[in-house]
């Protein structure tokens, strides 16, 4: 495995002199692995197993113009795929030249207008038998550039020898991979015969990319994602020296420059529900059926490179909505903070359908709770200024009974009750807990407490009526206990100590 700067062709790219479906399996099997490692958190071996991946997909490209020729099925149609090769005399028989002939064709051009040419037979639409789809190599290649900008972006001193020590030129690059497996022939040219399903894994990570870049912006204080059309000058043996010369010649990359983060998160949008529509679900999948036995419905090949038995719908969700929340947190404008919490929000409550719901209970409700939390702390923020500009009682009074003061108080008042339930889930003890809870449970625990004092505390202030004030102050105390007691009225201890 080549491990060497990702700047320059590696140094084992030029031992073999091809490339074949045996390569195609390594390669796959290698970017599992570095998923894995990625994972598990193991940053220095994970980064070193996404150069390999790198270099190897460098070494495809540099043999193959699409590398899919390894794993996709051949027409079954050849003669579609290019014109017979006839010479003159061959275009038409003898027989076709005589005066029959002539003087019908000459009719045809004469009467064009009234000619109907005859139906042509349609393509017959096959169940898909392809190894792969025709964007795996691409979704290997594109995710695993996004997941070592992300790597990239936790430590910048990772980067080796001329490797840009900053994760946007590595998302680009991702995009860049993206788009050209979005526009292979075989997925634009119209004469495919099989269903090909989508890949959904692609769309998930496209998306994923154009979040982070979108977060990158944000990050650096900047109204506009701080890149342009250009890209550094990469050496001419670099792998990404040749993922920009086969990317096509107009790119979604063109019209970032200038961009908000809300243009980006439309973009991630389009991705997102694309991928979703067309990820598998456990609940439906399609039971095995005994060998020889033709179902008429097409089995979809793999989309990527890890394995079926690590698919878990469930995580593919909550993966995507609390990166789109995380982002949604830092947005300026209001009006986007609750378009795109809310946008999270109904991706979590996609999840109540899900089989291992159990398992993921808690932490949705948690962060069902902090969309919530963030739509209504939006909706507010408006309120709380014209409170401060208010002439008089009646101003402020009408501006707390406003539309807008409700309908921010009721989204708090939402936050409370998903932070609620989340901290009674976390307090039942479950059949195979133990009595003595780990760091993380109580961290966690800690957590979901602070959140709801988040939410009780412009509440209280932003509540005109006492008695419903003093039934919020009631049920923050009464389900997060002494914990918000202090956090509302202050620690005593530090009283008793000034």
């Amino acid at each position: 495995m080549n491990t060497t700067t990702t700047a320059r062709r590696g140094s084992q790219t030029g031992l073999k002199n091809t490339c074949d479906y045996e390569d195609w399996e390594d390669l796959k099997d290698l970017f599992q692995k570095a998923a894995e490692q990625y994972e598990s958190e193991d940053a220095s071996e994970a980064l070193s197993l996404l150069r390999g991946v790198i270099h190897e997909c460098h070494r495809f490209l540099l043999h193959y113009q699409d590398p899919s020729v390894l794993f996709s099925a051949p027409s079954p149609h050849p003669d579609l795929d290019s014109p017979p090769n006839l010479s003159p005399s061959d275009e038409k028989q003898p027989s076709d030249w005589g005066f029959d002939n002539i003087r019908s064709d000459s009719i045809r051009s004469k009467g064009c207008h009234r000619h109907v040419a005859e139906p042509q037979p349609s393509l017959t639409r096959r169940k898909c038998k392809c190894r792969e789809l025709p964007t795996a190599f691409h979704a290997i290649l594109g995710s695993t550039l996004f997941l070592f900008g992300n790597l990239i972006a936790q430590d910048p001193e990772a980067a080796l020898e001329d490797e840009p020590n900053i994760p946007t030129p590595y998302w680009l690059a991702a995009l860049d991979v993206f788009e050209t497996g979005e526009n292979l022939p075989k997925r634009t040219d119209g004469r495919s015969t099989c269903e090909q399903p989508e890949d959904w894994r692609m769309a998930i990570v496209w998306g994923r990319t154009l979040v982070c870049i979108a977060e990158e912006a944000i990050d650096k204080c900047h109204q506009t994602p701080s890149f342009t059309a250009d890209e550094p000058a990469w050496p001419k043996e670099s792998p990404f020296s040749v993922i920009a010369a086969r990317r096509p010649p107009i790119t979604l990359r063109m019209s970032l420059a200038g961009a908000t983060a809300n243009d980006l998160m439309i973009l991630a949008m389009d991705q997102f529900s694309r991928g979703i529509f067309h990820m598998p679900h456990p609940l439906h999948a399609v039971p095995a059926l005994p060998d020889g036995t033709d179902s008429g419905v097409a089995t979809p090949p793999p989309t990527s490179a890890t394995a079926a038995d690590n698919f878990s719908r469930a995580k593919e969700l909550y993966t995507v909505a609390h990166e789109v929340l995380l982002l949604a947190e830092k947005l300026v404008v209001p009006a986007e903070r609750q378009y795109w919490a809310s946008w999270a929000d109904s991706v979590f409550e996609q999840m109540r359908m899900e089989a291992d719901m159990d398992n993921w209970r808690g932490p949705i409700t948690r962060m069902r709770g902090k969309c919530w939390l963030t739509f209504g702390s939006a909706r507010l923020d408006d309120i709380e200024t014209r409170l401060q500009e208010a002439k008089s009682s009646a101003d402020s009074d009408a501006i707390l009974a406003s539309e807008a003061a409700i309908e921010g108080r009721g989204a708090l008042e939402k936050a409370m009750e998903f932070f609620e339930r989340a901290l009674e889930l976390g307090s039942r003890p479950g059949e195979d807990m133990e009595l003595d809870r780990s760091a993380e449970d109580r961290d966690s625990l800690a957590e979901t407490k602070a959140l709801l004092l988040e939410a009780v505390l412009p509440l209280i202030d932003l509540t005109p009526d006492k008695a419903k004030r003093d039934d919020l102050y009631a049920r923050a105390v009464r389900v997060g206990g002494e914990d918000v007691v202090q956090l509302l009225q202050g620690d005593p201890m530090d009283e008793d100590e000034d």
